[in-house]
């Protein structure tokens, strides 16, 4: 793991500052097909092992742009965070994540 500290500004809330590594990200720029917004989800993993899960939102209109975050214990706070859209399940496919729910 490279760390390094990141900065993440959120709409509303405190400003995140943790040391980690950025993982990866995927965008659905809903223009293309459109919709007034542009969706990013931003993955990332602090020194702790806990997981930054971002969500940024870009308009067309004229309402504001907004970033959230999220700090999640469990990978599983991820998923409940992100959901399983198509844009999340590439995000977990580049992370390395599998998310499965298993029966017995």
């Amino acid at each position: 793991m490279t760390a390094t500290q990141h900065i993440i500004h959120r709409t509303g809330k405190p400003t995140l500052r943790f040391t980690g590594e950025f993982l990866c990200d995927v965008s659905d720029n809903g223009y293309d097909n459109g919709q007034d917004e542009s969706v990013t989800f931003a993955l990332y993993r602090t020194a702790a092992g806990k997981w930054i899960a971002v969500k940024e939102y870009e308009y067309r209109t004229m309402e504001p742009d907004t970033r959230s975050a999220k700090v999640c214990e469990e990978v599983e706070q991820v998923y409940d965070y992100f959901g399983f859209t198509p844009e999340a399940q590439k995000l977990y496919a580049m992370a390395g994540l599998e998310p499965v729910e298993n029966v017995s």
